[in-house]
């Protein structure tokens, strides 16, 4: 393969990717050794950008191109991978761990869930749509309340309550009552009129 160019950077050939695992860095640090020179460690496996799994990713892939913004004290790192560049790392990266991304992402998806299951009984018990706002947890955001709505419509077991409910919520965002699902305040939708 031929080398790839990208201008305003410097083409490293990587003779050795590494992930180095020490006390400090719970992921672990990456070594880059170049082909023929220098050994690059200054980045952390959780500051890589997590588009992708590039700590998976980059090990395989062979011949292994980065493009270095910055020279020996890289401000941004490419890899050349698909016949393309995508930026794996730039120095301000400062990510939590993947253990704590996912424990964050959980403790996310549970709030909505638990929120769900609390809307759908006050739904069952006959609460009107201010009751349930008023005794929900007022730490929601837009998309948050908009999902444990949805949940809670959709699992209450008494489906009139629950339609008048839906109904309810939509027109309080400018829905009309004849329009299906659930409205997520989060979303904005913009109509163009001609």
């Amino acid at each position: 393969m031929k080398q790839p160019n990208k201008i305003n950077y410097e083409i490293w050939g990587i003779e050795e990717f590494k992930i180095a695992k020490d006390k400090r860095h719970e992921d672990g640090r990456i070594i880059i050794k170049q082909k023929g020179g220098a050994t690059f460690a200054g980045m952390l496996v959780k500051d890589l950008f997590r588009k992708k799994e590039w700590h998976k990713i980059i090990p395989n892939i062979k011949p292994l191109f980065m493009a270095v913004h910055g020279g020996t004290m890289p401000l941004q790192i490419d890899v050349f991978y698909e016949d393309e560049w995508h930026t794996i790392w730039c120095k301000g990266n400062d990510f939590g761990s993947f253990a704590q991304e996912k424990k964050s992402n959980d403790s996310y998806v549970n709030f909505i869930k638990e929120e769900g299951k609390k809307i759908a009984k006050l739904i069952d018990e006959g609460k009107n749509l201010k009751q349930i706002d008023k005794l929900i947890d007022d730490g929601h955001s837009g998309n948050t309340y908009g999902c444990a709505i949805n949940i809670g419509i959709n699992t209450a077991k008494d489906k009139g309550k629950a339609e008048k409910i839906r109904r309810e919520h939509n027109k309080k965002y400018g829905v009309s009552e004849d329009k299906k699902g659930v409205v997520n305040p989060a979303i904005l939708t913009i109509k163009h009129k001609r």
